[in-house]
């Protein structure tokens, strides 16, 4: 007990040091979060653009004063087109939460299969049957394989759900909810994590309910399946007849301009973390060293009145535990106060971010403590008491 209490009167000591130690670290964290967030979401939006529909497909974002199903209309007369791909989006109600409605025509759910969990994906769903609709839904809906419910779809329509697909975690699926210029637009602008119930147009019905609203003010994207068979210069033909409807942009350039956005955030976010955490090494370091050189008189002193080395050892692993334990308490707190972008984790990776957080900050206490403890432990009495009488 008494060698707790030397290890709080010796961080009360240096109360102010130690707590801008701490506020360094703890603005180290925040950047490893915000570095994490960046990695976890870059490898699960790699993983969802390899589902898209890349090969011979170019993305239509029709100007506003176009009607989007007259461009698909006009667009799909084209001897270069296979199909054109729309998507429907609005929001429901399930199981007492929101979740996206997603709903897709046949030129997108026969190009387009994302991972599943469990059930078969809607090419293979039986058709519509006396008012049921197949559907596909996330796993956070709380829906799982062979459910019914009820549910009231955008324009008041009553429909029974049946469930026959389950979606796979990290759920990532196609929802064009915003566009940018062709230089911006990425293809992460059209994927979604949120949960979501997937179906057919044909099974919903009249989808003019599900047209964007004006309030979201974004272009319609027509996903256009270009004719595998034909030539460079016949499909660069057509996409220029088509840009009178909108920015004509290859799939492929989506692709592009993503990993191009995201290497940019993720080499910035590695920069900030690396001088922060370089930072943070500087500062244990520097109060490491001006604690040694108290250590050294105040040791010296506690070992004449009958204190041996082990204890001032002891002394030191319980104040640099206390300062760890300090700091995991204090990320955990800017954790429940959002400081530490954990809104943007599932709770399995929040878990694993903490773990990994809670790592980092014994590393960079304990990694800095080492080489001063062994050397605690290793001084000569001798000279601490030539140092204590000034050479005497």
């Amino acid at each position: 007990m008494k060698t707790l209490y030397i290890a709080l009167k010796l961080l009360w000591k240096r109360k102010l040091a130690n707590l801008i130690l701490v506020l360094i670290i703890l603005l180290s964290i925040t950047m490893l979060a915000q570095l994490f967030v960046f990695i976890t979401d870059h490898v699960d939006n790699m993983q969802a653009l390899k589902e898209l529909p890349v090969k011979d497909m170019v993305v239509v974002n029709v100007f506003d004063y176009y009607d989007a199903a007259e461009a698909a209309t006009v667009i799909q007369k084209s001897d270069m087109v296979e199909a054109v791909g729309r998507t429907y989006i609005s929001n429901v109600q399930c199981n007492n939460r929101n979740c996206n409605l997603a709903v897709y025509n046949e030129g997108i759910y026969t190009r387009y299969t994302p991972r599943l969990q469990s059930g078969v994906w809607l090419t293979a769903s039986p058709p519509a049957d006396g008012g049921t609709i197949p559907v596909v839904v996330s796993p956070d809906t709380g829906f799982v394989l062979g459910d019914t419910t009820a549910l009231t779809l955008p324009g008041g329509k009553q429909v029974t759900l049946m469930v026959t697909g389950v979606l796979a975690k990290p759920v990532q699926y196609l929802f064009p909810s915003g566009g940018a210029g062709a230089a911006d637009f990425a293809a992460d602008m059209i994927i979604e994590q949120r949960a979501v119930v997937m179906m057919r147009d044909k099974d919903f019905g009249d989808t003019t309910v599900l047209l964007r609203p004006e309030a979201i003010h974004a272009q319609e994207p027509l996903f256009v399946a270009l004719r595998s068979g034909a030539g460079e210069d016949d499909k660069a033909a057509a996409m220029d007849a088509w840009r009178k409807y909108g920015e004509v942009i290859p799939m492929r350039s989506l692709m592009a301009t993503y990993e191009r956005n995201t290497r940019t955030m993720i080499g910035g976010g590695l920069i900030f973390f690396v001088v922060f955490f370089l930072l943070a090494a500087t500062a244990v370091l520097s109060n490491e060293v001006i604690q040694s050189l108290r250590n050294r008189r105040y040791f010296t002193v506690y070992y004449l009145l009958g204190m041996n080395w082990r204890r001032g050892a002891a002394i030191e692993l319980f104040r640099t535990l206390v300062l760890i334990l300090i700091t995991m308490a204090l990320s955990l707190l800017m954790g429940q106060y959002g400081l530490l972008m954990l809104e943007w984790m599932t709770p399995e990776r929040a878990r694993m971010f903490y773990g990994l957080a809670f790592a980092y900050i014994i590393v960079v206490f304990i990694g800095v403590k080492a080489g001063f403890l062994i050397k605690l432990m290793r001084s000569d009495i001798a000279d601490s008491l030539k140092n204590l009488q000034q050479g005497e």
